[in-house]
């Protein structure tokens, strides 16, 4: 399907030169990659739905990886999680979870409330789109 947009020229000035400097083939490429931005952060925001989620909390060794262990075993959305090793005494623990939107924003409140954790990142993506 083919879409005409109209924009303030500054501002495709500026797209063009971000489309370029991460490798986009073309304006269709990077507006596609944008738009599906736009909806996973509209659909995440939202109570309804499913998503999927990835989060990375970073903690010292002899920080919490029981209790989230047991987040594993409680709630059923996640699907994987990975602990790594990073520089001397910080592990990293990758969680990916799919589900319903509520319950996904649960276990995310309940990562964020583990004791020792130092940073705590997540990117949700809705279904994917065409």
């Amino acid at each position: 399907m083919i879409v005409s947009l109209s924009i303030p020229e500054e501002l495709l000035v500026r797209f063009d030169e971000v489309l370029t400097s991460k490798g986009f083939n073309s304006r269709s490429d990077a507006m596609r990659e944008a738009m599906r931005s736009f909806v996973d952060e509209a659909e995440w925001e939202s109570m309804d739905g499913d998503n999927q989620l990835v989060i990375t909390a970073i903690y010292s060794e002899h920080g919490p990886r029981g209790e989230l262990s047991v987040l594993q075993h409680r709630y059923e959305e996640i699907q994987m999680m990975l602990h790594l090793h990073l520089e001397r005494g910080q592990c990293m623990e990758l969680i990916i979870a799919r589900g319903p939107n509520t319950v996904l924003r649960e276990i995310l409140g309940k990562v964020r409330k583990v004791r020792g954790i130092r940073s705590i990142r997540f990117i949700s993506t809705s279904r994917p789109i065409g």
